[in-house]
C-alpha cells in the first residue's frame, strides 16, 4: 500500500510493507543529491525536512515544505518503491 496526502505543512505518506531503515537510506541519498532514481532537484529544493518513522506494517514519511501530494507522489513512487 502506498498512500500520499497533502497536509497543512507539506505531505504525509504511508508505505506499506517497507522498513523505515530502508526508506531512510533512500531519502538520505536524495538529500545529498546522490540518489540512483530520477530525483527532481527543483522539488527537493522545496522540501524543508523529511522524517521517516516505523509503523506497524510499513513506514510513514512526513515531508515539510512547499509541496503537494500530487506533485511529489510520482517522484516518491520512482525513488522509494
Amino acid at each position: 500500500m502506498f498512500k500520499v496526502n497533502t497536509t497543512n505543512t507539506g505531505v504525509k505518506a504511508f508505505l506499506g510493507g517497507l522498513k523505515a531503515e530502508d526508506i531512510e537510506a533512500k531519502v538520505q541519498e536524495c538529500r545529498v543529491g546522490q540518489c540512483s532514481c530520477a530525483c527532481d532537484l527543483e522539488m527537493m529544493a522545496k522540501i524543508e525536512n523529511i522524517e521517516v518513522s516505523a509503523e506497524e506494517n510499513g513506514a510513514s514519511i512526513t515531508i515539510t515544505g512547499n509541496v503537494k501530494a500530487e506533485e511529489i507522489e510520482p517522484m516518491m513512487k520512482g525513488c522509494l518503491l
